[in-house]
């Protein structure tokens, strides 16, 4: 058998093996991809204020919202609020586990979300895509099975390349497999439409592949780390961007906390390009005084977890403790959010998504082309010999 023929059976029998888990996975990859856009639409109404945009007007104080949000609650104490820059947007609060709720800074005035229906919808299609929908979940032979199948499509992609190399480098033999023929019909068209499809997506869906194993699977994740030289974290999720909290000073005796305003407005001068200041946790007041306050504060970034910075501030005096930008983390912690981006495609805003479904997209023709000339290889040549 020759090298050729190999890869080949090699291509056919990895295509046919995983082929119908990666149609699930592309399909519900492609819905996926655009949550925040589609929750976003969802509540386009809901987040905006009337008749505020440039105008200047004065939030009320935060304690006096807070008091607003919480008479009306059933109980409920506010745990989140996050401001933004935006005149227009409402600001958005949680009231323990639920939310958001949409927030009129200027009257307390607050509206429920209307993407609950879709973020239900959209979680169930995340759990297919990780898992198969198994309920399991992490621990699920469903995560295994879609984990090979990403070390499929990596092998697939290999091999198809290898495949595609023409045996003539001349521009009728290269046209077919560069450009789609409308005038082919059944096996010449599906020839077509494979070589042509994964020709352009190629490089994107090996990006999707490789980083797809390395969310899949434990070793892929600390390979991340020990190719950078460093020690792989435990966690494997958002756990692994936590640093250990800066200590707060004890302040003199009888100091009251400042008001959550103060903290605010510190925030907002220390960082003149902000987009949105979130106090990711109210203040307990059966916590120790001298824990210092969470925030996390966002700037211009496509990448979420670029823009994304935590900071820490002083509950006495408002003062800024601790802010981690993105390039102050490791290499390893880098490149490993990098990869989790990559594989949606959000590590370069909208644009990025929308080539990564068009990738995924043509990876579903593959799928469908892939199939149907392995049913004429096999089915067809066995009717015909019959006959």
């Amino acid at each position: 058998m020759t090298l050729r023929k190999s890869i080949f059976w090699c291509h056919l029998v990895a295509g046919l093996i995983a082929g119908p888990i990666i149609a699930i996975m592309s399909v519900t990859g492609i819905a996926i991809a655009f949550e925040e856009e589609i929750l976003r639409w969802h509540d386009r109404r809901e987040s905006r204020l009337e008749g505020v945009s440039g105008k200047e007007r004065v939030p009320l104080p935060i304690a006096e919202l807070t008091r607003k949000i919480e008479a009306n609650s059933a109980g409920k104490k506010v745990s989140s609020i996050a401001m933004f820059s935006d005149s227009g947007r409402a600001w958005e609060v949680h009231l323990g586990d639920d939310g958001p709720f949409y927030l009129d800074p200027f009257t307390g005035e607050t509206r429920a979300s209307q993407a609950h229906g879709a973020h239900e919808i959209i979680h169930k299609l995340e759990e297919w895509h990780r898992w198969l929908g198994a309920d399991e979940g992490l621990t699920s032979t469903g995560r295994i099975v879609t984990g090979v199948s990403n070390l499929a499509l990596v092998v697939l992609c290999v091999t198809g390349l290898y495949l595609w190399f023409p045996r003539q480098w001349t521009w009728r033999a290269l046209r077919p497999l560069l450009l789609l023929k409308t005038g082919f019909k059944g096996k010449a068209r599906d020839f077509n439409w494979h070589n042509v499809c994964g020709f352009w997506a190629l490089p994107v869906v090996l990006a999707l592949a490789l980083t797809a194993v390395a969310i899949s699977f434990e070793w892929g994740h600390r390979l991340v780390f020990i190719l950078a030289g460093e020690e792989p974290p435990k966690s494997r999720n958002y756990g692994m961007m936590a640093v250990p909290p800066p200590v707060v000073p004890a302040p003199a005796l009888g100091t009251s906390p400042v008001p959550l305003d103060t903290c605010f407005s510190r925030i907002v001068a220390a960082f003149p390009n902000w987009e949105s200041i979130t106090l990711e946790a109210m203040p307990d007041p059966a916590s120790s005084p001298l824990e210092p306050l969470e925030f996390g504060v966002t700037v211009p970034d496509p990448m979420p977890s670029r823009a994304y910075i935590p900071v820490k501030s002083h509950p006495f005096t408002g003062e800024i403790l601790q802010q981690v930008h993105f390039q102050d983390r490791s290499v390893g912690l880098q490149a490993r959010v990098w990869i989790r981006f990559l594989h949606t495609g959000g590590a370069f805003g909208l644009p990025g998504k929308i080539v990564a479904s068009l990738a995924t997209a043509a990876l579903l023709v593959l799928v469908w082309t892939g199939f149907a000339l392995s049913w004429r290889r096999f089915f067809r040549k066995a009717r015909t010999q019959a006959a």
